[in-house]
């Protein structure tokens, strides 16, 4: 009979020996048993959960679960020689001739210095449901968390090196303080989850007291820890706590009435005088028709020319406009100047679809729709000369004001797009009940489509959203399109609409009339590629 793997569970305790269980009878293949005087002439200085597994044989089914223990905690794999191409480079390996105490020591203390290197790793949005259903195996019931975190800058200056600092900071704190066994996984830039069987909320206190050695602090917003089982489906409770977290996130931010910590008072000052003085301009992203391949709109981008940094990107600004209640004033310019544009273009005989970002603030205010389409009629603008993106995020926090308004803004023929597709927590089977004429399929699913086999699950994954998509008779644009291969892959797999790097970067509205007015061979000159339509 074929002798199975042994999983070894191991922890220590400085500076006690390390602790075994259950694993002293098991035979390496020299016949040699590892004995307890072997065991105790282990020391490790370290605190981390260990593992090591005996492997008298190598399957598919043990290297998944090898793939997935040492993603985990360390984990030194004992085996024969042969086999060690088949196992991850995050394991340690020992061949099961030559085991002795002190390399077991050494592969084990070089497994735990990794591990402190990477104490600010995260699990990604793609890692994290793989690893929740291989917890859910084992344990009955799991909880899971929420925790979302505002960086406070007192200045835009402080948006680089200072904000990364305390982000580092911020994580580590975030690891120390979760309960042992911990999943830890970041969603997003500002938004991380937590699941473990404890059902105990971290320490908010702790996690976002001041460290005076990282010059940027933070605010941190916690969704109430929800149950989670073998029979639910983890995007479900994942969103509900998305949910409960961002609605409660924005209504303090940007709908509820609080005072203004004085680093916020500082950003409010920084953008009112901006608006002022005109620092914010627009630049706007071409969009094609793959089937024509002509020019057909454009992506109004929000740019701020500060008098004494430069250029700021919105990545550096928006998220303290909204945590400080400013998304209102700075979404309602960002449109009148896109409807300023529009004019622009056309009394150059251009007629083009431009598509505007907008923030959860925003369609957020009951009054919303009706400012909108007062703005375009005052403005002279078709309603189906605009288009609105809205993240998914925003648009599955389902309040009742929010959906409202986009569906008085549908009706009235404004387009509604839900932008960074793919990269939130929406079910497809709501799909089609959003108020959405369209769908923006995200530069991560996008861009590397060039580098992918046909039948690759990447390439069917788009292939089935932008099936769907037309199913339901949603226009799908397909952003992030950087070189030929991903342009032949999306124009093959029947995407609507295509923008990106390959044809054209970000521009100031006179160069867009420029190229709009261009004869059907423009995308040559700004692509340097050999257009396909």
């Amino acid at each position: 009979m074929t002798e199975q793997p042994q999983l070894l569970a191991l922890g220590t305790e400085k500076p006690v020996p390390i602790q075994i269980i259950d694993w002293l009878q098991q035979k390496t293949g020299n016949g040699q048993r590892l004995h307890t005087g072997m065991l105790n002439d282990i020391q490790l200085s370290g605190t981390e959960q260990m593992a090591i597994l005996i492997a008298p044989h190598t399957s598919e089914q043990l290297r998944a679960s090898v793939q997935y223990l040492s993603a985990q905690i360390p984990t030194l794999i004992i085996g024969p020689a042969e086999d060690r191409n088949h196992y991850p480079d995050a394991c340690a390996w020992l061949d099961e001739q030559q085991l002795t105490p002190a390399l077991i020591t050494t592969a084990m203390e070089s497994l735990e210095s990794d591990r402190h290197e990477r104490l600010i790793h995260f699990s990604s949005r793609e890692q994290i449901f793989p690893k929740l259903a291989w917890r859910l195996i084992r344990e009955e019931k799991l909880w899971m968390q929420l925790i979302s975190c505002r960086w406070r800058t007192t200045h835009p200056a402080n948006l680089s090196e200072p904000r990364i600092h305390a982000q580092r900071a911020f994580e580590k704190r975030l690891r120390a303080n979760a309960p042992t066994d911990a999943l830890l996984g970041k969603l997003l830039e500002d938004q991380f989850v937590v699941i473990s069987r404890h059902q105990q909320q971290l320490s908010r206190h702790w996690i976002s007291a001041p460290d005076e050695a990282v010059p940027t602090q933070w605010d941190v917003f916690f969704s109430n820890p929800m149950q989670i089982t073998a029979d639910d489906r983890p995007e479900d409770v994942l969103e509900s706590c998305v949910r409960e977290m961002e609605h409660q996130r924005m209504l303090q931010s940007g709908l509820g009435s609080r005072a203004l910590s004085s680093s916020e008072s500082e950003v409010v000052n920084d953008i009112g005088r901006a608006l002022r003085k005109r620092e914010f301009y627009l630049e706007f992203q071409p969009q094609f028709d793959t089937r024509s391949g002509r020019l057909e709109g454009a992506e109004a981008l929000l740019r701020w020319l500060h008098p004494e940094i430069g250029i700021i990107s919105p990545a550096q600004f928006i998220h303290d406009a909204e945590m400080a209640g400013l998304m209102r004033a700075l979404g309602r310019w960002v449109l009148i100047e896109t409807l300023n544009a529009w004019h622009h273009l056309n009394d150059e005989g251009v007629t083009l679809r431009m598509s505007v970002n907008v923030a959860f603030p925003e369609v957020a205010d009951p009054d919303y729709a009706r400012k909108v389409l007062s703005l375009l009629e005052e403005y002279r603008v078709p309603t189906s000369c605009i288009e609105l993106e809205l993240t998914e995020t925003a648009m599955m926090l389902d309040t009742s004001v929010c959906l409202e308004n986009l569906r008085t803004l549908k009706q009235a023929g404004v387009q509604i797009v839900l932008d960074d597709f793919g990269t939130g927590f929406s079910s497809l089977s709501h799909l089609s009940d959003l108020p959405v004429t369209g769908i923006k399929l995200d530069r991560s699913f996008v861009t590397p489509l060039g580098e992918h086999e046909p039948d690759s699950p990447q390439m069917h994954i788009v292939a089935s959203l932008i099936d769907l998509a037309k199913r339901l008779g949603i226009c799908t644009t397909a952003e992030g399109v950087e070189d030929q291969a991903c342009l032949e892959q999306v124009v093959r797999l029947g995407c609507d609409r295509i923008q990106g790097f390959l044809f054209a970067r970000p521009m100031p509205v006179e160069r867009l009339i420029r190229l709009a007015a261009a004869p059907d061979t423009v995308l040559d000159d700004y692509s340097g590629q050999q257009c396909l339509f």
